[in-house]
């Protein structure tokens, strides 16, 4: 999405025509002593604050000329506040006593012209504009927002222009809709991000479907197959709604697993449906911060059996509530930010009765629970071609948590080093430094070479209370590594790591190794 904000004149039509009249070039300037300054025609920033900007000039002489100069002054102030076609101007008047009146003209809209060529409807598009209607003050920042909005709806981008309004003071917003990207993109892809008993090569593909409503909203399908004892799927739904920033989504996904490898002969299968409702509401939407608020219902249904006869079931309703968030800036040659804060307030319930028994002698997962998530990332730039990775997670919980809801430390995107379901937990840390360098390009090369070094650690409690006698209810895993990143025009993309333990922590859910390769390809269509 792009935004391109152009500014015209603004209309004006105001002349001095009594009392004090613009002297003409070459007249000599009658001399005022100041007294004090009023201010009218504006709310958007205290007279107070306006007055000390021009405090140096009271009680002292002034032409004309210098007047202007100060209504000069407050026109920049106004506009570095962002109110960017405002302007301050001296009328007529007669001075008396050498109190100076500056009128504000803080520049409203004429009227707002949407030029639409995709197929949104306009009053989606309206929507998005929020306060920015024909009467309201032009501000850079609410201006800005809805430009943005515009441009997040599926299939959009968004540039205005500014022109002279009709009337004078007033400005004319003209706001270009145009179509971006593909209606229908996505990606197909493989990796050996997989489990050891379902499958470790992952076959993955997603495709999104832009606007089928033509309210700018968003249809994604995705799927997995590991070829051997895990199947899923997913479709979700994203609109805007209601008003500016606002979004509603609705999501099924279900997956399918058959443990092999040395549990071959137990005939252990299993399935989980997951129904979402989700709402999220934009806080700030801008070039350099985004602030989004959430809320989303979760209802899981886990089936799982064993031996062709052991049947259990269990379910969990979950509300989940959080701020995210991502920054721009220019500290030590500028880095983006990503902030991630959730609470997960669910219930967890056991429908079979030797389970259920179990559990109240044992861990006591069933029941009300309460989570909370922390997810933090910087990409600092250090050099030209040379970029650090940082990325931090916390997750901390209440009780006893059942296994669908803990953090997992193994895996590619995890400790590296370790194998995907490696030390899962009810609350921990985890947390990685990546240098990335960019190998020089030649121009017109159509393909992109990262190089990178990484450190991967973590910690978390198996669980959060754990059973007497049971031993050392701590696990840490730590390793480093090295890799390669490709990419090819934003249609192939590429990753191969390859990562060795720091310490000795042995491996539980695989087979232990001194180090661990991962690959993943992409084809994006």
């Amino acid at each position: 999405m792009a935004a391109l904000i152009t500014c015209g004149l603004i209309s004006t039509g105001w002349f001095m025509t009594a009392g004090y009249a613009a002297p003409r070039a070459g007249d000599s300037q009658p001399v005022i002593v100041i007294n004090q300054y009023f201010f009218s025609g504006q709310s958007l920033v205290p007279e107070t604050e306006l007055a000390a900007l021009l405090k140096d000039s009271v009680g002292k002489p002034a032409t004309f000329s210098d007047l202007e100069r100060q209504a000069d002054i407050v026109t920049r102030y106004l506009r570095s506040k962002g109110y960017f076609v405002a302007f301050a101007y001296i009328p007529a008047q007669d001075f008396v006593g050498g109190d100076i009146k500056i009128v504000i003209e803080p520049g409203h809209y004429d009227q707002v012209i949407i030029n639409n060529k995709t197929e949104i409807r306009e009053d989606a598009i309206r929507r998005e504009l929020g306060g920015v209607t024909a009467g309201a003050v032009v501000e850079k920042k609410s201006l800005e927002r809805a430009v943005w909005l515009i441009g997040d709806l599926a299939g959009a981008e968004a540039k205005t222009s500014l022109q002279a309004g009709s009337q004078p003071g007033t400005t004319t917003l003209t706001v270009n809709v145009t179509p971006e990207g593909k209606k229908t993109w996505g990606y197909v892809g493989v990796d050996n991000g997989g489990y050891r008993y379902t499958g470790r090569m992952e076959y993955t593909a997603l495709v999104n479907q832009a606007n089928p409503l033509r309210e700018g909203d968003l249809l994604t399908l995705s799927g997995l197959y590991t070829g051997e004892g895990q199947s899923a799927g997913s479709l979700s739904y994203t609109t805007p709604v209601w008003d500016q920033g606002s979004r509603i989504g609705i999501s099924y996904a279900r997956s399918r697993y058959l443990l092999g490898d040395i549990y071959s002969d137990w005939d252990l299968t299993g399935t989980a449906d997951v129904l979402s409702f989700s709402y999220q509401k934009n806080l700030q939407r801008s070039r350099n911060a985004n602030w989004y608020a959430q809320l989303r219902f979760d209802s899981k249904r886990l089936h799982d059996k064993a031996f062709g006869m052991i049947d259990t079931r269990k379910d969990s309703h979950n509300w989940v509530a959080g701020i995210n968030g991502d920054t721009l800036d220019t500290w030590q040659g500028g880095g983006a930010n990503t902030y991630s804060l959730t609470y997960t307030g669910g219930d967890l319930r056991l429908h079979d009765p030797v389970e259920q028994v179990i559990d109240d002698t044992g861990l006591r997962t069933a029941g009300s629970f309460g989570k909370y998530n922390l997810n933090l990332t910087r990409l600092q730039q250090v050099r030209e071609r040379l970029a650090l990775y940082l990325t931090y997670s916390y997750q901390w919980a209440d009780k006893n948590l059942d296994a669908s809801e803990k953090m997992y430390l193994g895996g590619p995107y995890a400790v590296r080093a370790y194998p995907v379901g490696e030390a899962s937990g009810d609350e921990g840390w985890l947390g990685s430094a990546e240098l990335r360098w960019n190998l020089p390009n030649k121009e017109g090369a159509k393909d992109v070479w990262q190089l990178i070094t990484f450190v991967d650690a973590g910690s978390v409690l198996l669980n959060k209370d754990p059973l007497p006698g049971v031993g050392d209810n701590r696990r840490s895993l730590s390793g480093m590594g090295v890799g390669v990143n490709w990419s090819r025009e934003s249609n192939w993309a590429a990753r191969l790591h390859y990562a060795w333990k720091l310490g000795s922590e042995e491996a539980q859910s695989d087979t232990d190794k001194s180090g661990r390769f991962w690959f993943q390809l992409y084809k994006f269509f």
